[in-house]
């Protein structure tokens, strides 16, 4: 016997007009029906959609007063712990401090190449050593056998060489830095906040 599935059992029965058309006439009056259903179905897709639109804009009108106070405090806490940071973790090893609210944790973000690949971007990159034909040629012969080859920035041997990569290619990077992550201990999430951040 095979199984139902959940959402399945849930739905209501449809009546179900008749698909067997016998000639032209009701196979025109199939796709005028057709046609019928599918703008009720966009109507009420479309309504919706409004009323969703509507729920969230009031849900975010309601939300920023508190999430204005959120990245307040946030902010306050990152400061306090940016200027008692020795006090709150006297050793310099540890980067979790478990207090009564919540924990304070710092981690490090691995450095990232910040520079945005763009086509012009890529296109000087080779030019300037001499490999633009080159490509261009190679892709051309690609396309002949319908291959198709995604030229992008390796991006871990930049970050494995940042000084050769910048001279050479002159890329930009995101230094490894770390951050602050706060949670308060009545919930699950964290919140990211920068360490260097100065009190309101």
């Amino acid at each position: 016997m095979a199984k139902i599935k959940k959402n399945e059992e849930k739905r209501p029965l449809v009546d179900l007009p008749s698909n067997a058309y016998k000639n032209k006439a009701e196979l025109e009056a199939g796709m005028e029906y057709m046609g019928e259903q599918m703008l009720e179905r966009d109507r009420l897709v479309n309504e919706a959609n409004q009323k969703i639109s509507q729920i969230r804009s009031e849900l975010e009108e309601t939300v920023y007063p508190i999430q204005a106070k959120i990245d307040h405090v946030t902010s306050g806490i990152a400061y306090f712990v940016q200027k008692n940071r020795e006090e709150l973790f006297p050793d310099p090893n540890l980067k979790t401090c478990k207090l009564i609210s919540g924990t304070l944790n710092f981690r490090k973000t691995p450095a990232s190449v910040r520079t945005k690949t763009s086509v012009k971007l890529l296109e000087r990159i080779l030019a300037e050593n001499g490999l633009l034909q080159l490509y261009n040629d190679w892709i051309a012969r690609l396309s002949k056998v319908f291959i198709r080859a995604k030229l992008e920035l390796n991006k871990d041997s930049i970050i494995a060489d940042p000084l050769a990569a910048h001279q050479k290619i002159g890329v930009e990077l995101n230094e490894e830095k770390e951050r602050l992550y706060i949670k308060p201990s009545r919930i699950e999430d964290e919140i990211s906040a920068d360490a260097d951040t100065e009190a309101a």
